[in-house]
């Protein structure tokens, strides 16, 4: 067996009720299949500086040992910069001097999406009503948060500052609460994860089905905006669920999208060149903006008109999702 330090989801831990560490464990079990005995396997979720962690990375250095980083449900690829300190910054300057291969959310010959894998395994609760049933007249756009990281309170901001948020659905968790007048609870995910920011984790459906048939654009604010690129089961809910969208998320994401093959409507809401987050906020806004400039009467009519993308980027994400797959059960062949 490999050496393995793992500070993930366990498999103790992946009780019945806890959906993301029953599929977390059936990833880590094919991947530890596919490693040698002399590798290191780590699992970074909860990683955190104590002497377990320092005792096998001085193993894996004495040993020459091929240390597979693995990141899934999350990840936070950064070093720890002034103003961007994170939990995973000590670990990655300790395996500095290791042979380091990270897999999971780091673009190159081993990445693969935990999260499309997630939400491939649980389409069917994805998929339960016709999401082309639209309701009139439709808001402009629907945006919702459940942790309040400071790029999303910055996006609610800046829609507030613009008198923008009666023109869709929003929401956002913690001490800036605002919730939706019509909402679902999800319990299997709430039982995922740990404390209660007043929204529920719905990582397992579009949400309530009045809302989703009554908006047009789907706004993503993902769970980061710096790391080398990691998407969630909040960008593939617009392509499952058949929306536009536009994402405030790490800047790989749009690259990651267009390779695979999905159509990110560039010519309906412009290219997302920005490095800086506050830019694409500006952007995101703007665009929002536009919409609202333009009337509501247009938008049945527009969407009517996108759904042949739309169904495309369902399509896609079929293909991507199976590809995805075969990529985590073949990892050391890519």
């Amino acid at each position: 067996m490999p050496l393995i330090y793992d500070k993930g989801f366990s498999t103790e831990a992946a009780e019945p009720s806890n959906i993301i560490g029953i599929h977390d464990s059936k990833i880590k079990k094919i991947i530890l299949g596919q490693l040698a005995d002399n590798d290191g396997f780590i699992d970074t979720t909860w990683a955190k500086h104590d002497s377990e962690l320092d005792a096998f990375i001085e193993t894996c250095k004495k040993d020459n040992k091929r240390v597979f980083v693995y990141s899934g449900p999350d990840w936070d690829n950064q070093y720890g910069e002034p103003g961007r300190e994170n939990r995973y910054g000590f670990l990655h300057n300790k395996l500095s001097e290791c042979n380091t291969i990270y897999i999971g959310n780091t673009l190159g010959k081993y990445y693969f999406s935990f999260w499309i894998d997630f939400v491939y395994e649980n389409l069917n609760k994805f998929t339960e009503f016709n999401t082309y049933d639209i309701k009139i007249p439709m808001k402009y756009y629907m945006c919702l948060n459940r942790k309040p990281h400071r790029h999303r309170i910055e996006l609610v901001n800046q829609l507030r500052d613009h008198d923008l948020m009666n023109f869709g659905y929003l929401s956002l968790g913690g001490d800036h609460l605002v919730k939706l007048s019509k909402d679902i609870k999800n319990k299997e995910g709430d039982k995922a994860v740990g404390g209660d920011v007043g929204i529920t984790n719905d990582i397992t459906s579009l949400g309530h089905q009045d809302n989703w048939n009554n908006h047009f654009l789907n706004v993503v604010s993902e769970t980061t905006t710096y790391t080398n690129v990691f998407l969630t089961e909040k960008t593939l809910k617009p392509i499952i669920g058949r929306r536009p969208f536009i994402i405030l998320g790490d800047t790989n994401i749009y690259y990651l999208l267009k390779e695979w093959g999905f159509d990110t409507f560039d010519d309906l809401f412009g290219t997302c060149n920005y490095t800086d987050h506050h830019k694409r906020i500006e952007w995101i806004v703007s665009n929002i903006t536009d919409l609202v400039n333009k009337g509501d009467a247009h938008l049945p009519e527009l969407f009517e008109s996108l759904k042949p993308r739309l169904e495309h980027n369902y399509q896609t994400f079929l293909k991507v999702a199976e590809t995805n797959r075969k990529n985590i059960q073949n990892l050391l062949d890519n």
